[in-house]
C-alpha cells in the first residue's frame, strides 16, 4: 500500500512534477534553485529541481514502453542522484562509474550505496578495464552520463556507453548547458549531429548554475 504523501510515489501528471520538485528544492542550494545555503560539505543535490522532476516524468511516461530494469550511471558523485531515481523505479540492476577525483561527502556516499542492487566500478570511464567490466553486464535500459565535464572525456563517455542501451533505452547527459562546462555542450552538440537517436532537452535557465539534460532514444 503506497501513502499518498510519500514523495517517491509516481509522478503521473504535471501537479505531482510540481509537488515533487518542491521536495527536491530542500535537497538542493539556492545556486540551482532550492533552499539550502552552500555548507561546503558537498551533500546536497546538484541537479536543478524542475529538471529533474521532468526528467522522472518522462521517464514515467516512456516506461510505459520499454520498462527501466537496468541502470548504468557513469559519475556516480555520492549517489544522490542514483537513490532519488532508484525509489522511483526499483531497478533490478544498477552499475554505476566514478573515479571519485571530486570533493565529495563520505557521509553521503555512505548513505547513498545502502538498500540498492548496486556494482559499483571504481576507475576512469574510458579505461579497458572498466569499459569491459561494464560490458559484461550486457544492455542497459537508461544510461546516465555525468562523470567528467572535459569535451574529450564526455565525447568518449556518449561514444562508448551509447552501444550499450537496450533497444528501447534512454541516454540521459546532465550538463549539456552549463556554462562552467562548454565541454558537455559541445559533446552534446557532436554526438546529435553523428547519430540517428530521436533527441530532447531538457533546460531550465531561471536560476545562478544552469545545467540541462539531454536525452537520446530510439
Amino acid at each position: 500500500m503506497k501513502l499518498n504523501n510519500y514523495a517517491f510515489n509516481q509522478i503521473r501528471n504535471k501537479n505531482d512534477v510540481k509537488k515533487f520538485t518542491e521536495f527536491l528544492r530542500h535537497q538542493t542550494t539556492a545556486e540551482y534553485g532550492g533552499y539550502q545555503i552552500f555548507d561546503g560539505t558537498r551533500s546536497h543535490l546538484l541537479h536543478n529541481p524542475e529538471e529533474l522532476a521532468e526528467f522522472i516524468y518522462f521517464l514515467t511516461i516512456h516506461q510505459k514502453k520499454c520498462k527501466l530494469k537496468k541502470y548504468l550511471e557513469v559519475g556516480y558523485s555520492t549517489g544522490i542522484n542514483n537513490t532519488i531515481l532508484n525509489k522511483f523505479f526499483n531497478f533490478k540492476q544498477i552499475v554505476a562509474v566514478d573515479n571519485f577525483s571530486a570533493d565529495i561527502s563520505s557521509d553521503s556516499l555512505l548513505a547513498n550505496l545502502r538498500r540498492k542492487n548496486l556494482t559499483l566500478v571504481c576507475g576512469n570511464s574510458d579505461s579497458k578495464r572498466v569499459l569491459n567490466t561494464v560490458k559484461d553486464y550486457g544492455k542497459f535500459d537508461l544510461i546516465f552520463v555525468d562523470g567528467s565535464h572535459e569535451y574529450k572525456d564526455v565525447k568518449k563517455d556518449l561514444e562508448n556507453y551509447s552501444k550499450l542501451l537496450s533497444k528501447d533505452g534512454i541516454l540521459a547527459v546532465h550538463d549539456i548547458h552549463g556554462i562552467e562546462y562548454p565541454g558537455v555542450n559541445k559533446a552534446w552538440k557532436k554526438f546529435k549531429k553523428n547519430n540517428k537517436f530521436t533527441f530532447k532537452e531538457i533546460v531550465n535557465k531561471k536560476y545562478y548554475f544552469i545545467c540541462g539534460i539531454g536525452l537520446a532514444f530510439n
